[in-house]
């Protein structure tokens, strides 16, 4: 029994640093994608990933292996996204997508417009309040992470992790704790649920461990690079209907994106930030 639970103990330590230091690996965890370990085993970061059928009937959609059918509502319990709201199934021109209510945040101000500190709560979307005045403010107790200061009420989200945090006066320096964090969820097949059906590649931006700010999706001027597969990876990259091969790379119009067959079975592009 000690044994397994050491196990278990190891393993959900090496899935968060996987999300948080490799390129990807978010993304497919949250799909419930299992990571294939890379060939010489000197890094945590998978070679590629072994994905469920994500849409074993084209005319349902689909949340976390559940299905739905047209006009069904997803359960807001099953939602791990605070800012998903009100989502129902919609089948449109043959394709499922969700269509969810837009969340907007209304941040409320004191009218002297003296300074203010915004608190959140963790399974919250929006900011549920604000400390004012500088007595309350300096009263507030104090985290500090990645030689930053935070205080009692603000979030924030730890290097090298995949976690949204609330500063609180228990605040132990690990973003394990579930008091306190929670871990990030992009809303992949929610939000994106026709675009991950058309096996289109994600867009991140800077790197591949954030959420995703679009998908680049085949168009007839798609063009695929042949390129080197140095890591000799056997899994390939699905893009429409094109099968591609590490190191290959898609042609897009957007000049700072980049697209590349880096970690199977998606390719997945970079956005340059100076763009």
């Amino acid at each position: 029994m000690k044994v397994l639970f050491l196990f278990i103990v190891l393993f959900v330590a090496v899935s968060s640093d996987m999300a948080g230091e490799c390129n990807m690996s978010a993304f497919y965890l949250e799909l419930g994608c299992t990571p294939i370990p890379s060939v010489d085993n000197t890094t945590i970061c998978p070679d590629a990933f072994k994905c469920p059928d994500l849409h074993p009937d084209p005319t349902m959609c689909y949340y976390r292996g559940a299905s739905y059918t047209d006009r069904s509502p997803l359960p807001q319990n099953l939602i791990k996204n605070p800012c998903s709201q009100a989502c129902s199934c919609r089948i449109s021109d043959g394709e499922p997508q969700f269509d969810c209510a837009a969340v907007d945040c209304v941040e409320s101000f004191d009218s002297d417009l003296q300074e203010c500190v915004k608190t959140y709560e963790l399974d919250s979307c929006c900011s549920t309040a604000n400390v004012c005045g500088k007595d309350a403010i300096a009263a507030l107790k104090t985290c500090q992470v990645d030689g930053k200061t935070y205080r009692e009420g603000e979030i924030f989200e730890p290097q090298n992790t995949r976690k949204t945090c609330i500063c609180t006066s228990d605040w132990s320096g690990s973003a394990d704790n579930s008091a306190y964090c929670r871990d990030i969820d992009c809303g992949l097949e929610i939000h994106y649920q026709d675009k991950i059906f058309d096996n289109c590649a994600p867009i991140f931006a800077g790197n591949g461990r954030s959420c995703p700010i679009g998908f680049e999706c085949p168009s007839t001027t798609t063009k695929v690079m042949r390129g080197l597969n140095l890591r000799s990876v056997s899994a390939q990259c699905v893009f429409g209907n094109q099968t591609l091969s590490v190191g290959d790379e898609i042609t897009v119009g957007e000049q700072c994106t980049t697209c590349i067959c880096e970690v199977p079975p998606f390719v997945s592009c970079l956005r340059q930030n100076a763009c």
